[in-house]
């Protein structure tokens, strides 16, 4: 008997749920369970900054694959139905002879959990280990991104704004005062429209303080770095030190000297942070040598965000002529106000700086996958609406909220505890991650802002054009359109997204391998790559609106192992250039944590069978 078959494989005796209320009458995949649950520990070579705290894990193995072909009333193993038989094989029939040799084959190590889906109807394709709950790594930057958007609305901006008492005859009279709105992508450069705009107005002086609170990020330069430039003079003679305008919080002590040998360069570098009534001050020392006729670049990468900004606006502002004459000040905003009001009058925006709008905040978290952007974006996002100061539990609980109001997915079969998935304890199954696509793409029938769900789509990397997929499948049928999020960790790689060939039937998928030891990552994601080629395929001969493709199995080619992005963007490779600039960077202050590789066995151990 032939239907409309469905995938059935690894892991289960489950039966397969349908997403919508009429895909009750259609045909379901079942799952066959082969594989056992062991502990193995983590090789020592294999740890990294972000798997250190983490040395033990515990894992799936089996590669034993079996699929089922069948409706729910006639289950059939695939070996009576494809293999022994002379008729031609129905469409759904070799899609799953294909993904099985998949499966036998590059993803025969650990666990693979698939699930493919009609994205309007939420109808059934095809499923492998669909309801395992899996950790999808950077896919999890899809969840967070859209509570985020659905918080603020794509249209967002931050606001860093400098207030102050009305100017008098081009100057202001007391302190003015940086309020920001927790920010993550303001930088030195963007004070200086404040500054511009502060000009503008013909301000010439400033007599008193520029004042920040005492929140570590509100009002501060999230990503607060210090250049310094340091170049060889005369051998035995200390190098020059240059800082730009606007570091005078900052001081250098020289102990290191110039070589004679051009190639002798062994800097060293020490900081040290003092307080002085709440103003930091940082001090660099530099030892060792630097062979003559050389420089070099040295970055002093702080956590003192608001120092950096206050500062730097400083400076900004007198490279436009306008003089301020104090320094800086930790002071709350009621207090400013209380201090101004009564005697030089309600303090005014003297000028400000917006950010891009969140949609482009967003697109640039998820096509580039940039970890410790998408823990900022989404706690503060669920800071600025709760009013509160951001924290990865607010953000962790905005984030549940999303999954049980969009996506109607239960708390209790979801495992999340950052916003950029940087972590092993993440636990969610394909079918989840799934409805994620279709709730936040606008695809179920839930009323969502249009304009939300296509700044949501339009977030995610395109195959062969941009982000992490700019390299990737490239044996997709040409007619084809890949927008999908990429995950990738020590023992994890993951793709999800929405594959429209035919534009009349997109439809939205979900592939997730994790092993107990460390991943074969281009190896996996060449298969999965291959994998949405079949899906391609399978679209193309059960279409009526395309004409038709050569039907066969897609080539495997080794020698070309579609490369991931080469900025190091993706968090694909643990200790890379963005994980370890989370760890030079996001060190919390004020209770902001983004936990990061934490030891999964005990939340394994609750979502294993």
């Amino acid at each position: 008997m032939r239907s409309t078959a469905l995938l059935a494989a690894l892991a289960g005796l489950l039966l397969l749920a349908p997403t919508d209320a009429d895909a009750g009458k259609r045909g379901r995949a079942t799952i066959t369970k082969a594989s056992k649950h062991t502990k193995a520990k983590r090789p020592a070579a294999h740890r990294t900054k972000a798997t250190r705290s983490a040395p033990a894990r515990s894992g799936l193995r089996g590669a034993a694959a079996r699929i089922s072909i069948g409706d729910t009333t006639n289950l059939r193993p695939a070996a009576t139905v494809v293999g022994r038989r002379e008729e031609p094989l129905t469409a759904e029939e070799d899609t799953a002879r294909e993904i099985e040799k998949l499966l036998h084959g590059p993803l025969r190590a650990g666990v693979t959990g698939l699930f493919v889906a009609d994205a309007r109807t939420g109808r059934p394709l095809f499923a492998v280990n669909a309801d395992e709950a899996l950790n999808p790594a950077s896919n999890v930057k899809m969840i967070s991104t859209a509570t985020a958007l659905a918080l603020l609305g794509p249209a967002f901006r931050y606001q860093t704004r400098l207030l102050g008492p009305p100017p008098v005859d081009g100057v202001v009279p007391g302190d003015v005062y940086l309020l920001g709105s927790h920010d993550p992508t303001l930088t030195v450069e963007h004070l200086e429209d404040i500054a511009t705009a502060v000009a503008a107005r013909g301000i010439t002086s400033i007599t008193g303080d520029i004042a920040v609170g005492a929140s570590p990020t509100r009002d501060g330069v999230y990503r607060a770095m210090v250049p310094v430039q340091i170049t060889a003079s005369e051998p035995g003679q200390p190098p020059v030190v240059s800082l730009p305008a606007g570091t005078e919080h900052v001081s250098v002590k020289i102990t290191a000297v110039t070589s004679r040998r051009k190639k002798r360069t062994r800097l060293t570098y020490r900081t040290e942070t003092t307080r002085t009534a709440g103003v930091p001050h940082i001090t660099l020392t530099i030892g060792g040598t630097l062979g003559v006729g050389g420089s070099t670049l040295h970055t002093i990468v702080t956590r003192e965000r608001t120092a950096t900004a206050a500062f730097a606006l400083r400076g900004a502002l007198r490279s436009r002529g306008v003089e301020v004459h104090g320094g800086l000040e930790i002071k709350e905003l009621g207090d400013f106000i209380g201090d101004t009001a009564p005697t030089r009058g309600l303090p005014i925006e003297l000028g400000r700086h917006d950010s891009v709008p969140l949609a482009d905040i967003v697109k640039r978290v998820n096509k580039r996958s940039i970890n410790w952007l998408a823990d900022r974006v989404v706690m503060t996002a669920a800071a600025l609406a709760t009013h509160a100061e951001p924290t990865m539990q607010g953000a962790v609980e905005a984030m549940y909220t999303w999954l049980e109001r969009q996506a109607q997915l239960p708390r209790r079969g979801v495992v999340i505890d950052t916003g950029s998935g940087l972590s092993y304890r993440t636990r969610i199954t394909p079918i989840d991650l799934v409805a994620v696509v279709r709730s936040a793409a606008g695809f179920r029938d839930q009323g969502m802002d249009p304009e939300l769900a296509r700044a949501w789509l339009d977030s995610l990397s395109i195959a062969h054009r941009d982000g992490t997929l700019r390299h990737r499948a490239r044996d997709l049928d040409t007619r084809s359109q890949l927008r999908g999020k990429t995950g990738t960790l020590s023992t994890v790689v993951a793709l999800s997204g929405v594959l429209e060939l035919d534009p009349d039937r997109p439809v939205v998928f979900s592939v997730v391998t994790n092993t107990d030891r460390r991943v074969a990552t281009q190896s996996v994601r060449l298969a999965h790559d291959r994998l949405v080629a079949l899906l391609c395929t399978y679209l193309a001969r059960t279409s009526t609106t395309l004409a038709p493709v050569p039907v066969g199995p897609v080539p495997m080619s080794p020698s070309d192992p579609a490369p991931e992005a080469t900025d190091g963007v993706d968090e694909a490779a643990p200790g890379g250039p963005e994980v370890q600039e989370d760890e030079a960077l996001d060190a919390e202050a004020a209770g902001v944590t983004s936990q990061r590789a934490v030891r999964p066995g005990a939340a394994l151990a609750a979502v294993a069978p």
